[in-house]
């Protein structure tokens, strides 16, 4: 992913005249949110016909990152929604990018690639194998890899390059030293690989994925890259350079870095199940999204730019992140009770629960979206500003790509699948994980890379969970100050 300035929107005069009314939608209805959702994935499959020249990549303005969170969102709407339009594309997409190791490294994006931009693709792949999309069959002279086996092949990549050298561990946000960001440990990539790790722990039953994701989460607060601080528990800040040993952090917040962090730790809780030291994460994840990101009518924003209209082409695109981290939240946890405790403790008020609370906020998002969202001849065409009753004027991938993810987001869960399944397992925090050794059933599988660092240990692990217990407590009040 890179940085890149806010470009024109070509166009918008023209689509202004082409759109007619925004979309009129039911959150409470499958069939009004499946309509909506199949009228803005066509207009993602518009921009794909009009900007690519190689297959798998939404050309300039959008970076090759982008393009992989596409082809998630279009697997994500196949399995909500059962239309299968877009499936021969979405997969000859991810084939041809998935380079000569089969580890989303293709020659023609290695130079400037960083580990958030492969991360990205990997989970598109986990995406694909949890919902069971259907496989390339290959032919004589290619056999392709499995969607599992190209997810673990980018953790066995980016395990590798772990960084103990600087930091006591993480990731670089880029991957090799000419690029600029080299020297920068970015929640992104870390967040991304936490995700990538706890989906193929669920998946495959494999341990050590869940060690790595263990490691990488503790790291992740012990760095200081997500906050223990009263106010601010459960916030992860954007990153923070190695040169200075990672004690000066740039405080941002991102949707995205929200959404993978509250995605990985859903997926941890849903394997491990009723453990008091994964349980109180996506609480506190979503606490602070909550706080940071939604606001008084429980609509969600981009506040580092969007208040200044300076959301560049990657930006318009992270809510999706959030979006998909919510619903996942929502399907894969326990559902908690909320109160709200009087001022001596005496006493407890029932504001609501979790997944309640969940749902206010995607629905009421999902309608602000949906009157971003105007018709016109190929598609709906989506803005960004979702606190307006009518369209911004802006167009462009990411803000078609977080339309269709709280949309999404407002479906019926489809169960997930894991390495053992012959159908579905059941969601809601009661999975049908796969226990012990993973064993190869309907994919095969490959050796973690190594042992996870061991970051914490002995008094130091006592220490933080007793900290991120605290959390658990100040997430209530938080909360409860929030309603």
């Amino acid at each position: 992913m890179h940085l890149q300035a806010v470009l024109p929107t070509v166009g918008a005069t023209l689509a202004l005249l082409q759109c007619s009314h925004a979309i009129i939608i039911n959150v409470n209805n499958t069939q009004s949110m499946t309509t909506a959702s199949r009228s803005i994935a066509a207009q993602i499959l518009a921009i794909y016909h009009n900007t690519s020249t190689v297959p798998g990549v939404f050309s300039d303005p959008y970076y090759w990152w982008e393009s992989g969170l596409a082809w998630d969102s279009l697997i994500n709407y196949w399995a909500l929604t059962g239309d299968s339009s877009y499936n021969d594309i979405v997969r000859e997409g991810l084939l041809y990018q998935i380079g000569p190791n089969s580890d989303f490294t293709p020659p023609n994006q290695t130079k400037s690639e960083g580990n958030d931009d492969q991360s990205t693709w990997a989970l598109a792949a986990m995406t694909a194998a949890e919902h069971g999309f259907p496989k390339a069959s290959g032919g004589a002279n290619r056999t392709y890899p499995t969607w599992l086996q190209l997810a673990q092949n980018v953790f066995n990549s980016q395990a590798a390059r772990w960084d103990n050298s600087t930091c006591n561990g993480g990731l670089r946000w880029q991957v090799y030293t000419f690029n600029n960001g080299y020297n920068y440990k970015q929640a992104l990539s870390n967040g991304n690989f936490f995700q990538l790790a706890a989906r193929l722990a669920r998946y495959t039953g494999n341990q050590t994925y869940l060690d790595w994701a263990r490691s990488t989460l503790e790291w992740s607060y012990g760095v200081g890259m997500i906050s223990t601080a009263n106010g601010s528990a459960g916030a992860i800040w954007d990153g923070t350079d190695t040169t200075t040993n990672c004690s000066q952090w740039n405080h941002l917040q991102w949707t995205s870095n929200a959404g993978t962090f509250l995605s990985g730790s859903s997926y941890a809780v849903n394997y491990v199940r009723n453990t008091t030291y994964w349980n109180v994460f996506p609480f506190s994840f979503f606490v602070n999204a909550n706080s940071t990101f939604a606001n008084n009518d429980n609509i969600l924003t981009e506040i580092a730019c969007a208040p200044s209209n300076t959301c560049n082409t990657d930006q318009l695109a992270f809510r999706a992140i959030l979006a998909r981290g919510l619903a996942t939240a929502r399907d894969l946890t326990l559902d908690t009770t909320i109160r709200r405790q009087s001022p001596n403790g005496t006493a407890s008020t029932v504001l609501g629960t979790l997944h309640g609370l969940v749902n206010r906020i995607l629905q009421a998002s999902a309608q602000g979206a949906a009157l971003q969202c105007s018709n016109s001849t190929s598609g709906s065409i989506c803005g960004s500003d979702w606190t307006r009753s009518s369209w911004d004027g802006t167009q462009g991938l990411g803000q078609q790509l977080s339309a269709l993810e709280i949309l999404l987001a407002n479906l019926p869960a489809r169960p997930l699948l894991d390495i053992n399944s012959t159908a579905p397992a059941t969601v809601g925090g009661n999975a049908t994980a796969a226990n012990g050794t993973a064993t190869s059933t309907n994919a095969s599988t490959t050796t973690p890379s190594g042992s996870a660092p061991a970051t914490f240990s002995g008094a130091a692990t006592s220490a933080y969970e007793s900290s991120a217990f605290a959390l658990l407590g100040c997430a209530s009040l938080v909360v409860a100050w929030l309603l």
